[in-house]
């Protein structure tokens, strides 16, 4: 015997039962239905005597996009006769991910859902109804072309009569043009003068509108060729229903699919009078799914879900002494050997490798996020339009300004240009993820960058390309002199010595940070000593040997910087490496 919930919600509806897993297994509405799914070429209906046939369609509600994929909502209205009933759902893509399919709804009586069904459908009559569609937009577009073309060529043809007026050539016309009287030729060149420049003009006119008809042309042909590749053949859902009485039933159908994703991409303009640096945040949407989407809702999340959800299992790990071998191996044994160590050693890196940690990204905060412990949603106000296969579209998510401080940087025995760089703590709530990032100097564009995911309170620096007011000279010093192999006891001595000259042509002073690195020894008997000015760090970034040297460049005045080093080693050893 089956009993159906009569309850009502707090708004008064009717709650509809949900079934998993099976027709007798019921459970809460007040819990999110999970239902199975049954993929074959034919529905694995659950049969009901003399059920009611119900069809209807759905439309996309809503759309969440995660960096590799979405989340489509959509939702159907039908009105559904008391008892039992089977429902199809039709025009579902192919490509959706069947096991996240889900099914809930909502109606004024008490309505059972059974588990769900998929199968393919050739939709031929909507493809060619889709394709038709195409076809006679190209076609129009098409004589639209001609049409302009037709129109350059008579403009072309304009210019050349004219170009034999002027010229004389050799036909009746331009003879007597050339009979003119002297007080007319003025009026004449005046009258051909304009003629060429209303065809020019009309020519320039039409190749734009050709240009345009050609944008749009491509945009229908790959339309088209999706429609062929893709879009004969989509999945219809199918389920059984129950209805205490007639009633209006709303069916919202949720589902995961590949082949959309968002990236963050960013701006970050400079203004150098004030240090202020402003970061604009935007998201570029792509989607290749198989559906378009019309006037749609739109949230970008940073989560990214997975089937892999579990850590990964971890075996026991032995270490043993390698057997004993041949003291004397055969030919073949040494080249086997030879062959198989970077197998062996192949093995050993895959079984000592641990499982690479995957990390959840957080964007940054903007007006309209909502944020959780371990992910982000934007949620764009407008809604979105963007077919499958098309380009990708730009949203703008967050506009936040800095406090930065400017500052020079160069490599000189590298580059000797100096650059504008500027640092800045980023103290937003939430991190900005990985992405690209276009650079401007008092509003002008002067190149793109990688920006790496930022947590909040770290130091991010960015570079603004070159500063021109400042020149740098690199050099041997010429008070110091460099020596190779010198001979100091039974040791050998090799010095380089470096200036720097640094002239400042700005209004203001300005802190300069110069970079180089020195060699580092390998060896216990060699040994490498700084010489001159000492640096104001080591290693940057635990990177031996990597040192810096902090200055500030007064206004109009020029400074020298003056390092270098010294290598010994033992006479009869060779230093490779050395510059």
């Amino acid at each position: 015997m089956m009993n159906y919930s009569n309850k009502r919600g707090p708004n008064g509806l009717a709650t509809i039962i949900k079934l998993r897993g099976s027709y007798m297994s019921f459970q809460s509405i007040s819990r999110p239905i999970v239902l199975t799914i049954i993929s074959g070429s034919t529905f694995g209906f659950l049969s009901y005597a003399q059920a009611a046939e119900l069809i209807t369609t759905s439309s996309i509600q809503s759309i969440t996009v995660f960096p590799g994929s979405a989340k489509v909502t959509r939702v159907a209205k039908l009105e559904v006769p008391a008892g039992e009933s089977t429902l199809e759902i039709s025009d579902l893509p192919m490509r959706l991910i069947q096991s996240s399919l889900r099914v809930d709804g909502s109606a004024d009586a008490d309505v059972t859902l059974g588990s769900v069904s998929l199968k393919s459908k050739i939709n031929t009559e909507l493809v060619l109804k889709e394709e038709r569609l195409l076809r006679e937009k190209i076609d129009t577009l098409n004589l639209q072309r001609t049409a302009l073309q037709d129109k350059i060529k008579r403009q072309q043809s304009k210019l050349e009569y004219i170009a034999a007026m002027g010229s004389g050539g050799n036909n009746e016309t331009g003879s007597r043009y050339l009979q003119l009287p002297m007080e007319q030729w003025q009026e004449a060149w005046k009258t051909l003068e304009e003629a060429t420049a209303n065809a020019q003009e009309l020519i320039r006119d039409t190749n734009t509108e050709v240009t345009a008809l050609d944008a749009e042309l491509k945009k229908l042909n790959n339309q088209l060729r999706l429609v062929a590749s893709n879009q004969r053949s989509t999945r219809v859902a199918g389920l059984n229903l129950k209805a205490s009485a007639d009633t209006t039933l709303e069916i919202e159908i949720s589902y995961l699919i590949n082949g959309a994703s968002w990236t963050p991409v960013y701006d970050a303009d400079l203004d150098t009078q004030s240090g202020k640096l402003t970061i604009k945040s935007q998201a570029e949407i792509s989607q290749r799914t198989g559906e378009n989407w019309n006037k749609t809702k739109v949230t970008l999340s940073t989560l990214r879900p997975s089937q892999s959800t579990q850590l990964a299992t971890l075996e026991p790990w032995s270490i043993d002494f390698a057997p004993d071998f041949e003291a004397f191996p055969t030919a073949r044994g040494m080249a086997m050997s030879e062959e198989m160590a970077p197998m062996m050693d192949a093995e050993v890196s895959m079984m000592a490798a641990p499982a690479a940690p995957v990390k959840r990204k957080v964007v940054a905060e903007q007006s309209l996020m909502v944020t959780a412990d371990f992910s982000a949603d934007y949620i764009i106000p407008q809604t979105v339009s963007l077919d499958s296969g098309s380009e990708k579209k730009r949203f703008s998510l967050s506009s936040e300004e800095h406090n930065s401080t400017i500052e020079l940087a160069s490599t000189p025995r590298i580059d000797p240009r100096v650059l504008l760089t500027t640092h800045f703590k980023y103290d937003g709530e939430t991190p900005l993820l990985a992405g690209n990032l276009s650079l401007y100097r008092d509003g002008y564009y002067v190149g793109n960058t990688y920006l790496s995911q930022q947590q909040p309170g770290q130091e991010i620096k960015l570079s603004f390309g070159e500063d021109d007011k400042v020149k740098l000279t690199f050099q041997p010093d010429p008070d110091a002199k460099s020596e190779d192999g010198i001979f100091f006891g039974k040791r050998k001595v090799v010095k380089r010595a470096y200036q720097v000259t640094m002239n400042n042509q700005h209004q203001q002073a300005y802190p300069i940070q110069l970079y180089d690195n020195i060699p580092v020894a390998s060896h216990e008997d060699i040994n490498v000593e700084l010489t001159g000015d000492a640096p104001s760090e080591k290693d940057i970034d635990d990177k031996k040997g990597v040192m810096s040297w902090k200055r500030t460049l007064q206004p109009k005045t020029e400074l020298r910087l003056r390092y270098g080093y010294s290598v010994s080693y033992p006479e009869d050893k060779n230093v490779y490496g050395l510059q």
